[in-house]
């Protein structure tokens, strides 16, 4: 005698994996700390606040450059030198070995990105700076002495922020999300000619099982995304937007 059992589709496992990417968070990250810099009127407060979005804003052009040498699939040996370099010398290596238009140093777009990874690279390497201060007369301040002095506050060349994180602001990160914005765009839409599913077959979330890929982004970080153009910051391109499993193959750009 045997017995026969009936089980639901939802009792069936199917062998998958998570790719996840954190570039679209990374920029989510950067606009939320933007309007976290906005609201408040502490100077303290706000240069934190404003030096979080910058650092996510540097971290999203880097995720992009090692997504992209990810997209070429090289050898183990090839990926790891290549990892040692900059994020724009990854996109240039990736430009030219798909035999795309070159990264064009002399953009104000790309010079204005140059800029942003120098500020980051300085922050993450901190070293003991020297910067030129101007000293007043003490005055007595009741049970202490005050010791007036004031920092000059150098600007990059391109990108216009101070070169010392202790100055950024509100103003400063808007700055930096526009000129990442901007030069996305030039890198995926100009140089690279990229369709949207390209975009994200790149730099988007998902879960693989086979050649069903499913988009696994948050509503909310595709909201926030999109939220910026009311502040003159516009991602559009990447067009995110709900999308659903495809059974195409995985399109590498």
């Amino acid at each position: 005698m045997s017995a026969s059992t009936s089980s639901s589709p939802h009792d069936i496992s199917i062998p998958a994996e998570y790719r996840y990417i954190a570039f679209f968070e990374l920029l989510a990250d950067a606009i939320l700390q933007h309007r976290e810099a906005t609201r408040t009127t502490e100077p303290f407060m706000m240069n934190r606040f404003a030096r979080a979005s910058i650092l996510a804003s540097a971290l999203s052009v880097e995720c992009v450059a090692n997504c992209l040498l990810i997209a070429l699939d090289t050898s183990q040996k090839l990926s790891d030198e290549l990892d040692r370099m900059s994020p724009l010398s990854k996109i240039e290596v990736y430009l030219k070995l798909k035999s795309k238009p070159a990264l064009d140093r002399g953009n104000v777009k790309v010079a204005r990105i140059a800029d942003l990874i120098s500020a980051r690279n300085d922050f993450v390497h901190p070293k003991v700076k020297g910067i030129p201060a101007t000293m007043s007369m003490p005055r007595d301040a009741g049970k202490d002495w005050m010791f007036p002095f004031t920092i000059d506050g150098a600007h990059h060349k391109q990108l216009p922020i101070p070169k010392v994180p202790l100055f950024w602001s509100a103003e400063n990160s808007l700055v930096t999300l526009k000129a990442v914005a901007d030069f996305f765009r030039y890198l995926f839409c100009m140089l690279l000619k990229a369709e949207r599913e390209e975009m994200h077959n790149v730099l988007i979330s998902r879960i693989e099982a086979g050649n069903v890929h499913i988009p696994a982004v948050y509503d909310e970080i595709r909201s926030i995304i999109q939220s910026v153009r009311d502040i003159g910051v516009d991602f559009s391109y990447f067009g995110l937007f709900p999308e659903v499993a495809t059974d195409k193959g995985a399109h590498k750009i």
